[in-house]
């Protein structure tokens, strides 16, 4: 395989070369030593390649690095864009009892199995590589489950958001009985109107 059809598979996903396009192009370990040599690609992770064309996203690396993550908290809210933090904080969720390296930078949480594939969705990060996060509906129903957790202006911020421009009652209410949090969800949706 020559040297510039690697960089042109490379630059088709945002730059970046992993261990799934790797294996499925069958592109050979050597030639990418070659490109690292040449300044062609730049290693960022085991596995992990890019090219000047790409841009380093978090997100998107570690959830190469850890396929077993779903983005949570306020990586999740800022993610479904129910934040206006410029930086959130970076928190993801594992099943319940699964082995876990720390990552730095990361908080991991530990989510019991029967909820913790409610809500997974892939989404789009702002440089437009795919990860695995909670749902809006997710998030919003976990601003109430943690509500200690976030600050009022976060959960007021996301709330609107979430009621002005994406709301879905059925797909919420579902949520918020499966997650045992349906009476304060209705509290605040219907009782309070929330605005």
């Amino acid at each position: 395989m020559k040297q510039e059809e690697i960089i042109k598979i490379a630059n088709q996903n945002n730059g970046y070369l992993t261990p799934n396009i790797i294996k499925s192009n069958n592109i050979d370990s050597s030639y990418i030593s070659r490109l690292v040599k040449k300044g062609m690609l730049t290693k960022i992770a085991s596995g992990i390649y890019i090219t000047d064309y790409g841009v380093e996203d978090v997100f998107y690396i570690n959830s190469v690095r850890f396929s077993k993550i779903v983005y949570s908290g306020d990586a999740a809210i800022f993610l479904n864009g129910l934040s206006n933090k410029q930086y959130p904080e970076m928190e993801a969720s594992i099943p319940y009892g699964t082995f876990f390296p720390k990552i730095e930078g990361f908080t991991i949480k530990q989510t019991r199995k029967d909820t913790f594939y409610l809500g997974i969705s892939d989404i789009q990060t702002p440089f437009g590589n795919v990860v695995r996060c909670y749902d809006k509906e997710r998030c919003i129903c976990d601003l109430f489950i943690r509500a200690d957790y976030y600050d009022y202006e976060d959960r007021v911020y996301a709330i609107n958001e979430y009621k002005n421009r994406y709301l879905n009652f059925d797909k919420l209410y579902d949520y918020a009985e499966k997650l045992g949090v349906i009476k304060e969800v209705r509290n605040v949706f219907e009782v309070i109107g929330w605005n």
